[in-house]
């Protein structure tokens, strides 16, 4: 994740929105009854590491099928360093090329090949037609702030010996802000590792957005992780300070987690 952050004079002076739940678990857990999943289909809570859920990421997965990264999910984070902020919002994988099975035809490099049904092909489409930068400015106009777009990934050079969680890969990491009062788009933050994300550098508005898509979506051999995400902010105790406008699940579901939850269902 990228540390650095800069932000104009009118966004700093913006109140923060605090989020009545105190960890990404709780929060999980109260926004999954109020989604509505396709026919036939099933929402599934799912922890980043099972071994400490309290303290972990969770995500919402429309599938039962593993590995889920090829699913668009809801995803629900902290901040990884003092948890005094709390993310939720869309999470997609952009996968490898399926010509790429020539080349690299083991069992376990074909999972990272993508197929009809990954989240991804609904994005684009959308991003292609205009209707996904629409859906979030919605979104962040219903919030009332400026959101954040985290794009992080790297070439695979083996698929078959490549895990995406596995952090000790090279790979960029960029940050982007969406401000629906002004209706841009800019850069915020980027960590440059591996030099493939800097397309991303000309996203100004909605029209460089769909242009920078469609260049990632044509690099066969990039993994990419893609985050539309709001943050709330928690206390550092029990209590909230006096005074401040604090957000319950519903709240949160209703301003911001429902624009995404169309792209959830099957493609």
């Amino acid at each position: 994740m990228v540390e650095s952050h800069t932000r104009g004079p009118a966004e700093a002076a913006r109140p923060e929105i605090y989020c009545a739940n105190h960890s990404p678990r709780r929060l999980c857990e109260e926004v999954e009854p109020l989604l509505s999943p396709a026919p036939g289909a099933r929402l599934v809570r799912r922890p980043f590491n099972h071994y400490e859920p309290t303290l972990t990421d969770w995500w919402i997965v429309p599938s039962l099928e593993l590995p889920f990264f090829k699913y668009p999910k809801l995803f629900f984070r902290w901040n990884p360093r003092v948890r005094d902020r709390l993310a939720c919002g869309l999470h997609l994988a952009k996968g490898l090329d399926p010509a790429l099975r020539k080349v690299y035809p083991s069992r376990k490099g074909r999972r990272l090949l993508m197929d009809d049904a990954w989240g991804w092909h609904r994005f684009r489409r959308e991003v292609a037609s205009g209707a996904f930068v629409a859906r979030l400015f919605a979104a962040a106009a219903a919030v009332g702030r400026e959101i954040e777009l985290e794009f992080e990934g790297g070439y695979v050079d083996d698929p078959g010996l490549f895990d995406p969680e596995d952090g000790r890969y090279r790979r960029d990491c960029y940050r982007l802000s969406c401000e629906p009062r002004t209706g841009t788009l800019r850069v915020i933050g980027a960590r440059r590792d591996a030099g493939c994300l800097k397309f991303l550098n000309r996203v100004r508005d909605g029209g460089s957005f769909q242009e920078a898509m469609a260049t990632l979506d044509g690099e066969s051999f990039l993994w990419c992780e893609c985050f539309f995400g709001c943050a709330y902010a928690l206390p550092p105790g029990p209590e909230f300070p006096p005074g401040v406008e604090i957000h319950d699940a519903a709240r949160i579901y209703q301003d911001w987690l429902r624009h995404f939850e169309e792209l959830l269902r099957p493609c």
